[in-house]
């Protein structure tokens, strides 16, 4: 308990129980804000949800329709039609991004696959701080003017069997809160551009 003293300072009764609860508040708040960083995705399609998100990326994977690769791996990826989406993370995970608008689209973009046939290769710009401006994100070749200009994750590419660019998607997906409307906005490009 806490008690006010004669010299009107507060003095605590029980000091080491409070402290331990203090502890345990601070270590709590830790752990929820590293779960906060790395949250797995939940598969979204425009009418339900689905039950297994890693069931979808396994279907893709087998059928030849999921890639994944880093910053590194980028340059030896071969030219081919398909989407490729950059997100918040360092290996280029379809299910797990430090970034919440990729998490929110991650799953949307995956779906999209699936239904369209169209293959996707996800890549991963690195770790947080290998991306944000406040940190290293500067230095990142994904922004180069010279390279692919990327302002934003995730940004979703559509590329011809030559690798050239059709189309592109950053804000759009970034900003769309709602999976129908996100899912629909890509299905436009799908048809206009495949």
């Amino acid at each position: 308990s806490i008690m006010v003293g004669p010299s009107g300072l507060f003095r605590i009764r029980n000091l080491p129980y409070a402290l331990g609860c203090l502890i345990v508040f601070f270590v709590l708040a830790l752990l929820s804000q590293q779960q906060q960083q790395q949250q797995p995705v939940k598969l979204i399609s425009s009418r339900r949800a689905m039950a297994d998100p890693a069931a979808v990326v396994e279907e893709l994977k087998a059928k030849g329709h999921l890639e994944t690769t880093d910053v590194a791996g980028y340059a030896a990826v071969t030219k081919a039609s398909r989407m490729i989406m950059f997100t918040g993370s360092k290996d280029g995970s379809p299910l797990t991004s430090w970034c919440p608008d990729c998490n929110r689209s991650l799953p949307v973009v995956m779906s999209c696959a699936q239904s369209s046939g169209i293959p996707v290769l996800v890549v991963g710009v690195g770790d947080r701080d290998d991306w944000k401006m406040d940190a290293r994100g500067a230095s990142n070749p994904f922004r180069k003017k010279d390279g692919l200009a990327l302002t934003g994750v995730p940004t979703l590419l559509f590329m011809d069997a030559k690798g050239e660019e059709l189309h592109r998607l950053t804000g759009e997906i970034e900003n769309e809160r709602d999976p129908a409307k996100m899912k629909e906005k890509i299905e436009e490009v799908l048809k206009k551009v495949y």
